[in-house]
């Protein structure tokens, strides 16, 4: 039990109803909104960022001692449909309030199905596709596409759009429509078709997806200008992540980067390896980083960078590489924090890479 009251806090508490984000207005909020909107335009990132932080944690252990408490209090045989029922809820009772008469965040019935349908659309997708990659056996054995779980995505998506479109005026049914998408999550597990962490991201992509409904349904029917006037911060922390590949077709590497940014500058440092089993390598870079251009939605910055690798496979052991990089930055609303790099990492006489990395900025404060 102890654990199931667990899953319930961490699910109640990640995947919460973000009413908060339509009534908030601040004064220092530069969207361009048009006089008749109600709310301002959801942020995904706002939901997408911190929820994918936790949802990255290791979970293995968790779901293995979530599933024996199954067992033992539920026995290996149990099966109930009505998970496979209850995670369209939201969606009726959304479509049936506007039917009634209940007035939301959407202006017409235009806005409301252009958002829902992206969000639906959008989260078939991705469960989809990524269960097609990932290929995890589900926990009863019987097929290979549980991670994510669709039917949580479907609910948790039906519960968000729900909370966008009604849960400033109706607090209390936006909460419920998360308790039924909860007691889906459950279900999947209770019916031994999902593990833990299965529900777990299939809860996030249904929220935030339903913030991306609401935000390009925004977009099209004109409930926002996006305002590029937004001021970046001089000063800023940034990590990214990357991945790179190797031109001459071996095993890329993975690695991170944390840096400073100033008005002029930024410093880096980073740290990555090549996970190959017969020539594993780790390598460590400084870098520096010039503004290159600024355009009104864009900003260009390039870097250089020396470091030192280590490979124990080969006789020197130890080499020096250089690299150069582009790096892109949006200066969009909802896209300031993001950014995009590409960069050419070279080892003279041995070898090079291509890297995708993304980076996340957070004002210095």
């Amino acid at each position: 039990m102890r654990h199931l009251t667990l899953l319930t806090l961490v699910l109640l508490l990640l995947l919460r109803p973000c009413s908060w984000t339509l009534a908030q207005s601040s004064s220092s909020d530069t969207l361009a909104l048009s006089p008749d909107t109600l709310a301002p335009s959801p942020d995904p990132l706002s939901v997408l960022l911190p929820g994918a932080l936790f949802a990255a944690y290791p979970l293995h252990h968790s779901d293995v001692s979530i599933r024996t408490t199954r067992h033992s209090l539920l026995g290996t045989r149990w099966r109930n449909h009505y998970d496979d029922h209850m995670q369209f809820a939201s969606y009726g009772l959304q479509l049936a309030m506007r039917c009634g008469g209940a007035t939301g965040r959407s202006r017409s019935w235009g806005e409301i199905l252009t958002a829902d349908a992206i969000g639906a659309l959008g989260t078939a997708a991705i469960v989809l596709s990524v269960k097609s990659v990932v290929q995890r056996m589900r926990p009863d054995g019987s097929t290979a596409n549980s991670f994510p779980s669709g039917h949580t995505a479907t609910a948790f998506l039906g519960a968000e759009l729900f909370n966008l479109e009604y849960g400033a005026d109706y607090p209390l049914l936006s909460h419920l429509q998360y308790l039924f998408a909860t007691s889906v999550a459950f279900g999947r597990m209770a019916n031994n078709r999902h593990w833990y962490s299965d529900v777990l991201w299939g809860g996030l992509i249904g929220v935030s997806m339903a913030h991306v409904g609401y935000l390009m349904s925004d977009l099209i029917f004109g409930r926002y200008t996006p305002d590029v006037g937004r001021e970046i911060p001089d000063s800023y922390f940034y990590l990214s992540l990357l991945c790179s590949r190797h031109l001459s077709g071996g095993t890329g590497c993975v690695g991170a980067q944390l840096g400073w940014q100033t008005s002029s500058l930024n410093y880096a440092a980073e740290l990555s390896l090549r996970p190959d089993k017969e020539h594993p390598t780790l390598h460590g870079d400084l870098l520096i980083g010039i503004p290159l251009y600024q355009w009104r939605y864009l900003e260009l910055r390039h870097s250089y960078g020396l470091g030192i690798g280590y490979d124990k496979a080969t006789g020197e052991q130890s080499y020096a590489h250089l690299q150069a990089t582009l790096e892109a930055y949006p200066r969009l609303r909802y896209l300031d924090k993001l950014g995009l790099f590409l960069r050419l990492h070279c080892e003279p006489y041995r070898q090079s890479y291509l890297t995708l990395g993304v980076s996340l900025r957070h004002r210095y404060l």
